[in-house]
Protein backbone atom coordinates (compact mmCIF):
# COMPACT_ATOMS: atom_id res chain seq x y z
CA UNK A 1 0.00 0.00 0.00
CA UNK A 2 1.26 3.52 -0.74
CA UNK A 3 2.26 5.47 2.36
CA UNK A 4 0.48 8.63 3.46
CA UNK A 5 3.20 10.87 2.00
CA UNK A 6 2.90 9.24 -1.42
CA UNK A 7 -0.90 9.51 -1.33
CA UNK A 8 -0.73 13.20 -0.46
CA UNK A 9 1.73 13.77 -3.31
CA UNK A 10 -0.60 12.08 -5.79
CA UNK A 11 -3.51 14.23 -4.60
CA UNK A 12 -1.44 17.40 -4.89
CA UNK A 13 -0.34 16.38 -8.40
CA UNK A 14 -3.98 15.90 -9.43
CA UNK A 15 -4.95 19.33 -8.08
CA UNK A 16 -2.01 20.97 -9.85
CA UNK A 17 -2.95 19.25 -13.10
CA UNK A 18 -6.53 20.51 -12.83
CA UNK A 19 -5.35 24.06 -12.16
CA UNK A 20 -3.12 23.94 -15.22
CA UNK A 21 -6.20 23.38 -17.36
CA UNK A 22 -7.77 26.58 -16.05
CA UNK A 23 -4.60 28.67 -15.65
CA UNK A 24 -1.98 27.79 -18.30
CA UNK A 25 1.53 27.54 -16.86
CA UNK A 26 3.90 30.47 -17.21
CA UNK A 27 7.66 29.88 -17.12
CA UNK A 28 9.00 31.26 -13.85
CA UNK A 29 12.25 32.38 -15.49
CA UNK A 30 11.18 34.03 -18.75
CA UNK A 31 7.49 34.66 -17.98
CA UNK A 32 6.18 33.10 -21.20
CA UNK A 33 3.09 30.88 -21.33
CA UNK A 34 3.63 27.27 -22.31
CA UNK A 35 3.16 23.65 -21.24
CA UNK A 36 5.35 23.91 -18.13
CA UNK A 37 6.48 26.25 -15.36
CA UNK A 38 10.04 25.91 -16.62
CA UNK A 39 10.14 26.09 -20.41
CA UNK A 40 12.51 23.94 -22.48
CA UNK A 41 14.55 26.95 -23.50
CA UNK A 42 15.21 28.05 -19.92
CA UNK A 43 15.77 24.48 -18.72
CA UNK A 44 18.43 24.03 -21.39
CA UNK A 45 20.23 27.15 -20.12
CA UNK A 46 20.53 25.91 -16.54
CA UNK A 47 24.26 25.16 -16.24
CA UNK A 48 25.45 21.72 -15.18
CA UNK A 49 28.75 21.16 -13.33
CA UNK A 50 30.31 23.09 -10.46
CA UNK A 51 33.32 25.07 -11.70
CA UNK A 52 36.63 23.72 -10.38
CA UNK A 53 38.39 23.41 -8.04
CA UNK A 54 35.89 21.05 -6.37
CA UNK A 55 36.52 18.57 -3.55
CA UNK A 56 36.42 15.03 -4.90
CA UNK A 57 34.68 13.85 -1.73
CA UNK A 58 32.10 16.46 -0.72
CA UNK A 59 31.62 18.22 -4.06
CA UNK A 60 32.12 21.73 -2.71
CA UNK A 61 34.47 24.51 -3.84
CA UNK A 62 37.85 24.15 -2.16
CA UNK A 63 41.50 25.21 -2.24
CA UNK A 64 42.93 21.69 -1.95
CA UNK A 65 41.91 18.25 -3.20
CA UNK A 66 40.34 16.79 -1.16
CA UNK A 67 39.31 19.76 0.96
CA UNK A 68 40.75 20.38 4.40
CA UNK A 69 37.44 19.55 6.09
CA UNK A 70 37.15 16.13 4.44
CA UNK A 71 40.78 15.39 5.30
CA UNK A 72 40.41 16.44 8.92
CA UNK A 73 36.90 15.13 9.51
CA UNK A 74 36.00 12.50 6.87
CA UNK A 75 32.25 12.42 6.22
CA UNK A 76 30.12 9.29 6.52
CA UNK A 77 29.01 9.47 2.89
CA UNK A 78 31.07 7.84 0.15
CA UNK A 79 30.76 10.87 -2.08
CA UNK A 80 28.53 13.92 -2.46
CA UNK A 81 27.98 15.53 -5.85
CA UNK A 82 25.99 18.49 -7.11
CA UNK A 83 24.61 18.92 -10.60
CA UNK A 84 25.50 22.60 -10.77
CA UNK A 85 26.40 25.80 -8.98
CA UNK A 86 23.87 27.62 -6.82
CA UNK A 87 23.74 30.84 -8.80
CA UNK A 88 21.98 32.47 -11.72
CA UNK A 89 19.07 30.59 -13.26
CA UNK A 90 19.56 27.59 -10.98
CA UNK A 91 19.25 29.72 -7.85
CA UNK A 92 16.19 31.50 -9.20
CA UNK A 93 14.46 28.23 -10.11
CA UNK A 94 15.21 26.71 -6.70
CA UNK A 95 13.82 29.80 -4.96
CA UNK A 96 10.58 29.40 -6.88
CA UNK A 97 10.45 25.70 -5.96
CA UNK A 98 11.13 26.22 -2.25
CA UNK A 99 9.75 29.60 -1.30
CA UNK A 100 7.21 30.68 -3.92
CA UNK A 101 4.84 27.73 -3.93
CA UNK A 102 5.85 26.13 -7.23
CA UNK A 103 6.16 22.41 -6.35
CA UNK A 104 5.58 21.55 -10.02
CA UNK A 105 9.12 22.79 -10.74
CA UNK A 106 10.37 19.57 -9.15
CA UNK A 107 9.55 17.76 -12.38
CA UNK A 108 11.88 19.66 -14.78
CA UNK A 109 14.54 20.17 -12.10
CA UNK A 110 14.34 16.51 -11.13
CA UNK A 111 14.85 15.54 -14.77
CA UNK A 112 18.01 17.67 -14.86
CA UNK A 113 19.21 15.98 -11.66
CA UNK A 114 18.46 12.49 -13.00
CA UNK A 115 20.29 13.22 -16.26
CA UNK A 116 23.31 14.38 -14.28
CA UNK A 117 23.21 11.21 -12.17
CA UNK A 118 23.23 9.07 -15.33
CA UNK A 119 26.20 11.00 -16.64
CA UNK A 120 28.06 10.54 -13.35
CA UNK A 121 26.98 6.94 -12.74
CA UNK A 122 30.58 5.76 -12.49
CA UNK A 123 31.00 7.98 -9.42
CA UNK A 124 27.58 7.04 -8.07
CA UNK A 125 28.00 3.27 -7.64
CA UNK A 126 26.70 2.67 -11.17
CA UNK A 127 23.31 3.81 -9.78
CA UNK A 128 22.86 0.42 -8.11
CA UNK A 129 21.10 1.79 -5.03
CA UNK A 130 18.50 0.03 -2.94
CA UNK A 131 16.57 3.25 -2.42
CA UNK A 132 16.43 6.98 -3.02
CA UNK A 133 15.95 8.91 0.24
CA UNK A 134 14.92 12.59 0.28
CA UNK A 135 16.20 14.86 3.03
CA UNK A 136 13.17 15.04 5.34
CA UNK A 137 11.36 18.14 6.48
CA UNK A 138 10.09 18.52 10.03
CA UNK A 139 6.31 17.89 10.11
CA UNK A 140 5.61 21.37 11.48
CA UNK A 141 7.43 23.04 8.59
CA UNK A 142 5.87 20.62 6.14
CA UNK A 143 2.39 21.66 7.26
CA UNK A 144 3.26 25.31 6.65
CA UNK A 145 4.85 24.78 3.22
CA UNK A 146 2.47 22.04 2.12
CA UNK A 147 5.12 19.87 0.46
CA UNK A 148 8.71 18.72 0.82
CA UNK A 149 10.66 20.00 -2.17
CA UNK A 150 13.45 17.43 -1.65
CA UNK A 151 10.91 14.61 -1.71
CA UNK A 152 9.40 15.99 -4.90
CA UNK A 153 12.84 16.00 -6.53
CA UNK A 154 13.60 12.51 -5.20
CA UNK A 155 10.41 11.06 -6.66
CA UNK A 156 11.34 12.30 -10.12
CA UNK A 157 14.91 11.01 -9.78
CA UNK A 158 13.77 7.64 -8.44
CA UNK A 159 11.24 7.22 -11.23
CA UNK A 160 13.74 8.17 -13.93
CA UNK A 161 16.48 5.90 -12.55
CA UNK A 162 14.10 3.06 -11.64
CA UNK A 163 15.13 3.13 -7.97
CA UNK A 164 12.54 2.80 -5.17
CA UNK A 165 11.77 6.00 -3.27
CA UNK A 166 11.81 5.44 0.50
CA UNK A 167 11.13 8.72 2.35
CA UNK A 168 10.21 6.78 5.49
CA UNK A 169 13.79 5.60 5.98
CA UNK A 170 14.91 8.98 7.34
CA UNK A 171 12.91 11.29 9.61
CA UNK A 172 13.53 14.75 10.96
CA UNK A 173 12.74 14.51 14.65
CA UNK A 174 13.84 17.94 15.80
CA UNK A 175 12.70 21.26 14.42
CA UNK A 176 15.69 23.35 13.41
CA UNK A 177 16.29 26.91 12.38
CA UNK A 178 16.40 27.49 8.61
CA UNK A 179 19.98 26.99 7.42
CA UNK A 180 19.87 30.09 5.22
CA UNK A 181 22.02 32.86 6.69
CA UNK A 182 23.79 30.70 9.28
CA UNK A 183 27.57 30.36 9.32
CA UNK A 184 29.21 26.95 8.84
CA UNK A 185 29.67 26.15 12.55
CA UNK A 186 26.11 27.17 13.42
CA UNK A 187 24.75 25.10 10.54
CA UNK A 188 26.47 22.01 11.92
CA UNK A 189 25.28 22.49 15.49
CA UNK A 190 21.81 23.37 14.22
CA UNK A 191 21.48 19.87 12.74
CA UNK A 192 22.94 17.84 15.61
CA UNK A 193 20.48 15.06 16.39
CA UNK A 194 17.91 16.44 13.95
CA UNK A 195 17.49 13.17 12.02
CA UNK A 196 16.63 9.61 12.93
CA UNK A 197 16.70 6.35 11.00
CA UNK A 198 15.33 2.91 11.91
CA UNK A 199 18.20 0.41 11.96
CA UNK A 200 15.79 -2.43 11.16
CA UNK A 201 14.79 -0.65 7.95
CA UNK A 202 18.12 0.71 6.67
CA UNK A 203 20.52 -2.02 7.78
CA UNK A 204 22.63 -3.22 4.86
CA UNK A 205 21.11 -0.86 2.29
CA UNK A 206 22.97 1.26 -0.24
CA UNK A 207 21.24 4.64 -0.32
CA UNK A 208 21.17 7.78 -2.47
CA UNK A 209 20.17 10.86 -0.47
CA UNK A 210 18.58 13.68 -2.46
CA UNK A 211 18.46 17.38 -1.56
CA UNK A 212 18.12 20.65 -3.42
CA UNK A 213 21.14 22.72 -2.32
CA UNK A 214 24.36 22.03 -0.43
CA UNK A 215 25.92 25.16 1.04
CA UNK A 216 28.34 24.04 3.75
CA UNK A 217 27.62 20.33 3.33
CA UNK A 218 26.24 20.09 6.89
CA UNK A 219 22.98 18.43 5.85
CA UNK A 220 24.80 15.86 3.72
CA UNK A 221 27.11 15.07 6.62
CA UNK A 222 24.36 14.72 9.23
CA UNK A 223 21.97 12.65 7.09
CA UNK A 224 24.78 10.31 6.03
CA UNK A 225 25.97 9.98 9.63
CA UNK A 226 22.47 9.12 10.82
CA UNK A 227 21.95 6.48 8.13
CA UNK A 228 25.40 4.92 8.50
CA UNK A 229 25.13 4.67 12.28
CA UNK A 230 21.76 2.98 11.76
CA UNK A 231 23.48 0.32 9.67
CA UNK A 232 23.31 1.52 6.06
CA UNK A 233 25.90 -0.21 3.89
CA UNK A 234 26.78 2.94 1.92
CA UNK A 235 25.41 6.46 1.57
CA UNK A 236 25.86 8.72 -1.44
CA UNK A 237 24.51 12.28 -1.65
CA UNK A 238 23.17 14.02 -4.74
CA UNK A 239 22.10 17.67 -4.78
CA UNK A 240 20.76 19.90 -7.48
CA UNK A 241 23.22 22.68 -6.66
CA UNK A 242 26.20 23.54 -4.46
CA UNK A 243 27.05 26.98 -3.18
Amino acid sequence: MPNASAGKTLLNDAVEGALDLVYPPRCVLCDTFGPAYLCESCASQIPVDVPPPVCERCGRHCDSLPCAECLGDPPYFVIAVAAGEYSGLTQEAVHWLKYRDRPMLAEPLGLILAAYARRERARLADLSFDAVVPVPMHPARGRVRGYNHAERLARVVGHELNIPIRPELLRRVRATRPQVGLDADTRRSNLDGAFRADSNAVNGLSLLVIDDVSTTGSTNRETAKTLKLAGAKAVYCLCLAAD
